[in-house]
């Protein structure tokens, strides 16, 4: 069965006869005819009652009636929506790995809000590959860590964060106010493996000798903040405010402090516009330090 004897059923039901519902259609009559009589033997039933000045359903072209309008209607539907989205532009958006999902996802809540006709695409990878997808035009904005090398025309820095030592609110340490960095020779640790200071932080260990006691490696910062929490080991991560159970602590060794931004390439749509302008004004003090 093809939509069109779908179509050429409901206009013949409509209009009473042959001759007016090829006149609609812009179809000859005998066309119209046997795109009737095909469906009917692909159905096994007579459709319509032929004779007379009208043309009458028959029973079993009543129940199909039903079914028909149905099938146009669901059709019509989905050639609605199809067609909208020729109007909905497609933002790919990539985001640090090591950023908190509940942040951005009241960021894309609110963008949606402002501007519900983008469909926006997220990706999170580690800052090197969010350089790479960009410069390749795999995405069109990323969410990433600024260096000073970063060109003030192609980003914009949304807030800055240090680098703590997180422990367990039971852990011994969380009555302190500041810890050294060899304090943390011995003690369970948690690796962020994708820390934008991992390389330089296993180098400071290995030059002072400090060997933490790796108990889990974890390539995401919700579930290092879910391993900490439950006391399962320490971590140097980004300053999270309003997290129960972790005391942060600064280590009087270390320096770390990310700046987290948001970039682009130089030429770039509408769309990348409006999320670069929301992204910079929207409020990110649950992430700044």
């Amino acid at each position: 069965m093809d939509l069109y004897q779908v179509r050429y059923f409901l206009t013949i039901a409509e209009t009473g006869t042959f001759s007016r519902a090829a006149e609609r259609l812009y179809l000859s009559q005998p066309s119209l005819s046997a795109g009737i009589k095909k469906l009917e033997q692909e159905l096994g039933v007579a459709l319509f009652e032929r004779g007379g000045r009208r043309t009458v359903l028959t029973a079993a072209g009543q129940a199909f009636k039903e079914r028909a309008t149905v099938i146009m209607a669901q059709y019509q539907a989905a050639l609605h929506e199809l067609k909208g989205f020729n109007d909905r532009p497609t933002l790919k958006v990539g985001v640090l790995s090591t950023l908190r999902v509940s942040e951005l996802a009241e960021l894309v809540h609110s963008f949606q809000q402002q501007y519900p006709h983008v469909t926006l695409e997220l990706y999170d990878h580690p800052a090197d590959s969010l350089q790479d997808k960009l410069t390749q035009g795999e995405i069109d904005v990323a969410i990433t860590v600024l260096g000073p090398q970063d060109d003030a025309q192609t980003s914009t820095l949304l807030f800055t964060q240090p680098l703590l030592l997180a422990v367990p609110v039971r852990h011994p340490l969380a009555q302190r106010t500041s810890v050294r960095l060899a304090e943390l020779d011995g003690q369970p640790y948690i690796d962020r493996v994708n820390c934008e200071f991992f390389k330089q932080e296993c180098q400071l260990l290995e030059a002072q000798k400090i060997c933490p006691q790796v108990v889990y490696r974890a390539s995401h910062e919700e579930w290092v903040i879910s391993l900490v929490k439950a006391g399962l080991g320490l971590s140097v991560m980004p300053y999270w405010r309003g997290l129960a159970d972790i005391v942060y602590l600064p280590v009087v060794d270390i320096d770390f402090q990310r700046r987290v931004g948001i970039k682009w390439r130089l030429q770039c749509s509408q769309v990348v516009e409006q999320f670069c302008r929301f992204a910079t004004s929207h409020n990110w003090e649950s992430m700044a330090g």
